[in-house]
């Protein structure tokens, strides 16, 4: 940078009206020059004196910074992976809850099925039962009626059959009969 400036020197004095020197001169060329190299260590020294702490701070809270962030950044891992962790084990939970409440649920269908075939066995023998007792009743009533038809037509038969004193014949044997049981 020194060295362009030195170079555009010339060119930034003749642009600025002054003429161009053709010969060296110790006043002139010197003093420039002196001055130059005394405005740049000026320049220099207030750069390290005051830019060096200035950048020596910087680049120490950008140094901290960066410790910082990567001390976040280990904290982050290490919480992703417990997260990680967790969830895998939250999922692994699920999965087996979810397989019980399955297990649970066809236990529970196999009672209920149980218990269906076992009301509908009750309710067949409680059909047969009645159907075995309509069946009797329905014997039992045909039965009077066939009773009742045979002892009308025996009677019908035996008032035509039997006189007056074939009944008193018999009136006095079933009383004799019954002075026997007596």
């Amino acid at each position: 940078m020194l060295l362009l400036g030195l170079a555009l020197t010339p060119a930034i004095a003749h642009a600025s009206g002054l003429e161009l020197a053709t010969e060296w001169s110790w006043y002139r060329d010197g003093g420039r020059i002196v001055n130059g190299t005394v405005v740049i260590g000026i320049f220099v020294w207030l750069v390290v004196k005051f830019g060096g702490p200035i950048l020596r701070k910087r680049t120490e809270d950008i140094a901290y910074k960066l410790n910082e962030l990567e001390l976040a950044r280990s904290k982050a891992e290490v919480a992703l992976k417990e997260y990680e962790s967790k969830l895998a084990l939250i999922t692994d939970e699920g999965e087996k809850i979810k397989q019980e409440a399955i297990e649970e649920a066809e236990i529970i269908k196999k009672k209920i099925i149980a218990l269906a075939e076992e009301d509908a066995k009750k309710i067949v023998a409680k059909a047969a039962e009645q159907i075995n007792i309509q069946k009797e009743s329905a014997k039992t009533e045909l039965r009077r009626q066939a009773a009742n038809a045979a002892i009308a037509l025996a009677k019908e038969v035996l008032q035509k059959n039997i006189g007056l004193e074939d009944q008193k014949a018999i009136l006095a044997n079933y009383l004799s009969e019954m002075e026997k049981v007596r």
